[in-house]
């Protein structure tokens, strides 16, 4: 019986590391658009 390798994230073609530095980059313009309904910042 052979054992196969789980995929990835990387191997899907998701690169984690440049979401979160995309997010970074809008942060400060998502943050123009807060409104008081609005409960936490992106990405919390």
């Amino acid at each position: 019986m052979s054992t196969k390798k789980p995929i990835t994230y990387k191997d899907a073609g998701v690169d984690i590391d440049a979401g979160n530095h995309f997010v970074e980059l809008i942060k400060p313009l998502v943050k123009q658009t807060s409104r008081p309904e609005v409960l936490t910042d992106i990405g919390g």
